[in-house]
């Protein structure tokens, strides 16, 4: 069983470091057209719905780093009662708070991939300078905070086992 979870992990891992090289391609490409944009503007030949696209692809950003970001352990922690617990205490409310985020993980994957079906049922549309279909964004969310669903049961498993 260790083996099998050792490999679940490796392939996790595998997947998180995929999606955040994307997440910063992502970047990349948004430094890119945001550079053009201005030198368009500038040139008053400006890329027609430049912002939108942008305003729209953060939300990837953001999305395809979770997992990662909880892998690493730098997610948005308080450590000021924390901090001062016993290393018992401390592994009780670790086990405590991935149960708890194990649940808001599942709703919001749940209702998020629900939102995305109707936004495609919909034809939904973003109608800024250009017209663009929402679903494709909308899609970030479940696809992201789904991937940081098995990563909170690793997490989970590990602090059961009293690792890390």
């Amino acid at each position: 069983m260790q083996k099998v979870f050792g490999m679940f992990n490796n392939g996790l891992t595998k997947v998180e470091d995929w999606f955040a090289s994307v997440s910063g391609g992502i970047v990349g490409f948004m430094m890119v057209l945001t550079v053009a944009g201005v030198i368009g503007r500038a040139a008053h030949k400006p890329i027609k719905g430049e912002v939108e696209v942008i305003t729209f692809i953060i939300l990837w950003v953001v999305m395809l780093s979770i997992s990662y970001a909880l892998r690493q352990g730098e997610h948005l922690a308080v450590g000021i009662v924390f901090d001062r617990l016993s290393p018992g205490a401390k592994r009780i409310v670790n086990i405590v708070v991935i149960f708890i985020g194990l649940f808001i993980v599942f709703m919001l994957v749940w209702s998020t991939a629900m939102n995305t079906g109707w936004a495609i049922s919909a034809w939904d549309t973003y109608v800024g300078a250009i017209q663009m279909p929402t679903w494709w964004s909308r899609l970030a969310m479940p696809i992201g905070i789904g991937l940081a669903f098995p990563r909170l049961v690793v997490l989970l498993v590990q602090t059961l086992r009293g690792e890390g």
